[in-house]
């Protein structure tokens, strides 16, 4: 079997997020543990920084033959609106024609609902393929919170059509138990069409040894001068982050005084002036809450390690990785009972209803004020994040890839055929390119497939 990997969830806005890790930690651990099967990785040439990164990262699991890269005029994004529309369009078809001329019995997209604000090009089965199509649901958060996520019509309408060739795929990995159910519920996925395959932290998530000096000047660095409390993550509308701040403000007032509120992740400078605004005027003083903002690999761990309590107050994740993560690194957490969180921690004790903020703050108090507490989480934690292993996903991905693929005859295309096809497809779309797209569409599909420019 060949499976082709696209990548661009590692190359898109994502990158630097959970989907971008996902797609790395997958791909690797599918390398590590393929021994019948040919890999082929994807890449983007619309994404040239990321080019020789990945490439650098997967140079000793693959020949350099099976990392391939195709191309396209750009940009592409959608919330430019209709001037990009013929480039988006033949920039699928592109991508399509592209993976077919590999020869793929399966094609696994890394993240099919991307592109809204970036150059990322997903579709299914605008060109006709042999292939199977598999993709990863991470959630369905905006389609089952429509008036918080799809209110914008034109991301509405980029989600319902993304989401629409989402649907066509004819495989779906879970990364849990709870976005498996929802993708079943909401977007009608056929049960035996879908599998959960989980998630895992990546293994440099663990307890580490560091000098307590250097920690605590760090953490001076950033404002933390007493015992905390920590968030790590977004700052959209489910992270529920108002809720918890207003959860800190009611602490019991010896509490709230002898610990501060550490706020960490890629919050946007009018979310923090929001959350800072709401601090205001529930009565919190300077210098209970920080929000340094985006910090490295490094510091995160050192702060899982550091903190009295973590807190994961979501009130809908696909997963909820920053709870496996400080898990893994010896925290003591506590989260949310709702979508994913109760299987992510796995411990009923440890879990508060994210719409009462009575019900958050006593939980936090019981984490601050109750040591033999406290300890039973890191232990608890320490032994739960063991059950979830990349080596273990990649298994069940390989059996669920399997399971779509029979063995039958397929029908070998030649690349000029492939090319002609291409042709005949952008020729036919409804919106009209200007004169530098068709020039650019020709140096892609150069750059796309040099066998054909060669022959």
């Amino acid at each position: 079997m060949r499976i082709a990997i696209d990548m661009q969830g590692a190359q898109g806005s994502g990158r630097f997020r959970g989907i971008g890790r996902y797609t790395l930690a997958l791909a690797e651990a599918l390398l590590r543990n393929n021994s019948k099967h040919e890999i082929v990785l994807v890449l983007s040439g619309l994404f040239p920084e990321s080019l020789p990164v990945i490439h650098t990262r997967f140079e000793r699991m693959l020949p350099k033959e099976n990392i391939r890269v195709w191309t396209a005029p750009g940009p592409v994004d959608y919330i430019s609106g209709s001037r990009n529309t013929w480039r988006r369009q033949a920039a699928e078809l592109v991508r399509e024609a592209f993976i077919s001329s590999l020869q793929p019995d399966v094609v696994l997209v890394s993240s099919m609902i991307e592109g809204i604000g970036d150059n990322s090009v997903t579709s299914v089965n605008r060109l006709p393929t042999d292939a199977k199509i598999a993709a990863i649901v991470y959630d369905l958060i905006p389609l089952i919170n429509q008036e918080n996520y799809l209110a914008n019509p034109i991301y509405r309408q980029w989600y319902m059509e993304k989401l629409g060739h989402l649907k066509k795929a004819d495989l779906f990995l879970s990364i849990s138990e709870s976005s498996m159910r929802e993708a079943i519920q909401y977007a009608q996925i056929p049960e035996e069409k879908i599998f959960n395959i989980s998630t895992a932290a990546d293994p440099k998530f663990r307890p580490a040894n560091l000098n307590s000096g250097i920690v605590r000047n760090f953490l001076k660095q950033i404002g933390i001068v007493k015992p905390f409390i920590f968030y790590c993550g977004g700052s959209d509308p489910r992270k529920n982050l108002p809720r918890l701040l207003s959860a800190y403000a009611a602490l019991p007032e010896t509490l709230r005084e002898a610990h501060q509120l550490l706020l960490s992740g890629a919050i946007p400078n009018d979310h923090i002036s929001d959350l800072k605004n709401h601090g205001e005027k529930i009565g919190l003083k300077p210098g209970e809450m920080e929000i340094p903002g985006y910090l490295d690999d490094e510091s995160i761990i050192a702060l899982y390690g550091a903190c009295k309590c973590f807190v994961l107050p979501s009130w809908h994740e696909g997963f909820g990785l920053p709870a496996l993560e400080a898990m893994s690194c010896g925290a003591p957490v506590i989260g949310s009972n709702t979508s994913s969180l109760p299987e992510v921690i796995g411990n009923p004790d440890a879990l508060f209803d994210p719409f009462d903020e009575k019900s958050i703050s006593k939980k936090i108090a019981q984490v601050l004020s109750d040591e033999k507490f406290r300890k039973r989480l890191i232990k608890h934690g320490l032994e739960q994040s063991k059950k979830f292993s990349w080596d273990l996903i990649a298994k069940r991905a390989l059996v669920a890839l399997e399971s779509t693929v029979f063995e039958e005859k397929k029908t070998i295309i030649g690349t000029d055929e492939t090319i002609n096809g291409l042709i005949q497809a952008v020729s036919m779309l409804h919106t009209r390119p200007e004169k530098d797209d068709l020039l650019g569409l020709a140096t892609a599909i150069d750059f796309s497939f040099p066998e054909a420019a060669l022959s």
